[in-house]
C-alpha cells in the first residue's frame, strides 16, 4: 500500500515511540522535524543525540515499521490532533489514532457501552433497550469487540442498521479469532474501526488495558448494563466518571445483592437508567464540533 504523508508521519512517530516509550515526547520530536511528513532518515543523527540511541538503530527501526505499513491491505487513516476528525481526549493522551471506515461517525453523537462477558437475561435485555434507543436517536454505539455485552452490541447494531464504532485491542489488520474478523469486516463496510496500535505492533494480552484507557479517554458518556464487582468494565466506567464524563448504570444492577459496586458508584456520582428518558440524559445533545476546512486557504 502506498505511503501517504499521514502514514509517513505516523511511521516517524511509531519509530520514536518504539525507542523512547514516551508518547508525548515522541510526538513532540516528530513535530520538531523540518517536515514531519517526510522520512526522518536525514534527521537520524540529530535524533540519535536527542534520544541517546544509535543512529543505525533509529534507521533500522523505522525501516522495519515502514515495511509493515506498506504491507497493509485495509484502507487506514492516521489521525493526528489537528485533524478535524480527531476525537477529544480526556485522560491518557494518544497522539496518533488509526481509523478505518466511516470517519464521519467521529463527528456524530455516540454512547460507549461496556459490560460483562456472560450477561444475565436481564443484562441482555437492558443492553438491547439501550441499543434500540441509540438506533431511534441516530446515534452510534462505541464498543470494544470483547465477548458478551460489547460484541452483542456490535452485532445487534449492524443487524438493525445502526452505527458502530469498534475500538480494537490490537492493529486494525490483525485479528485474534475468525468471529472477530467477520464482525470487523461488517463494521468496516458501514461503521468505523479505531485503534492506537500500528500495524507493526505485535498482539499482546495487556493491550486490552491500553485499549480500555483509550476508550475512556474518547468517551463523552458510558452506559453499563451489567458487570460483577471488580469486573474489567469498571475501569472504563471509573475513568469516564473521574474525567468529568457522564456514566450511567442499569437500575437492574441495584436489585442484585452481590453487585455492591453498583450501589457504591451511585454514591460517587454515577447515574441510573430505568427508561429511555434516563438515556436521554446520558446521550450528548449534539455531535463533536469540528472546524470545516477552508477551501480558499
Amino acid at each position: 500500500m502506498h505511503l501517504t504523508p499521514d502514514k509517513i508521519r505516523a511511521i516517524n512517530y511509531e519509530t520514536l515511540y518504539a525507542i523512547t516509550g514516551d508518547r508525548v515526547r515522541s510526538y513532540k520530536l516528530v513535530m520538531a522535524l523540518p517536515d514531519p511528513e517526510k522520512p526522518l532518515d536525514s534527521a537520524a543523527a540529530l535524533l540519535s543525540q536527542t534520544t541517546e540511541h544509535p543512529e543505525n538503530e533509529i534507521i533500522r527501526t523505522r525501516q522495519a515499521i515502514a515495511d509493515t505499513f506498506l504491507s497493509e491491505r485495509i484502507e487506514t487513516h492516521a489521525l493526528f490532533p489537528e485533524s478535524p476528525y480527531f476525537p477529544n481526549e480526556n485522560g491518557e493522551y494518544f497522539p496518533v489514532i488509526y481509523a478505518s471506515g466511516n470517519l464521519e461517525l467521529l463527528r456524530e453523537r455516540s454512547m460507549t457501552i461496556v459490560g460483562m462477558p456472560k450477561p444475565s437475561m436481564q443484562g441482555r435485555a437492558d443492553t438491547l433497550k439501550a441499543l434500540s434507543f441509540l438506533i431511534s436517536n441516530d446515534a452510534a454505539a462505541l464498543v470494544s469487540l470483547d465477548d458478551g455485552i460489547p460484541l452483542l452490541s456490535a452485532e445487534v447494531m449492524i443487524k438493525e442498521g445502526g452505527k458502530v464504532i469498534g475500538v480494537l485491542a490490537g492493529p486494525i489488520s490483525k485479528c485474534s479469532s475468525e468471529r472477530e474478523a467477520v464482525i470487523r469486516g461488517k463494521i468496516y463496510s458501514s461503521g468505523l474501526l479505531l485503534s492506537v496500535f500500528p500495524p507493526s505492533q505485535k498482539m499482546e494480552r495487556w493491550h486490552v488495558m491500553v485499549r480500555n484507557s483509550f476508550i475512556a479517554s474518547v468517551s463523552q458518556c458510558v452506559y453499563l448494563p451489567e458487570e460483577k464487582d471488580g469486573g474489567p468494565s469498571w475501569s472504563v466506567f471509573d475513568k469516564v466518571l473521574s474525567e468529568g464524563g457522564r456514566a450511567m448504570l442499569s437500575s437492574s444492577m441495584l436489585d442484585v445483592p452481590s453487585y455492591t459496586w453498583a450501589r457504591k458508584h451511585i454514591e460517587s456520582g454515577a447515574l441510573t437508567c430505568s427508561s429511555d428518558k434516563d438515556l436521554k440524559r446520558l446521550l450528548p445533545r449534539t455531535g463533536r464540533s469540528v472546524a470545516e476546512p477552508d477551501l480558499f486557504s
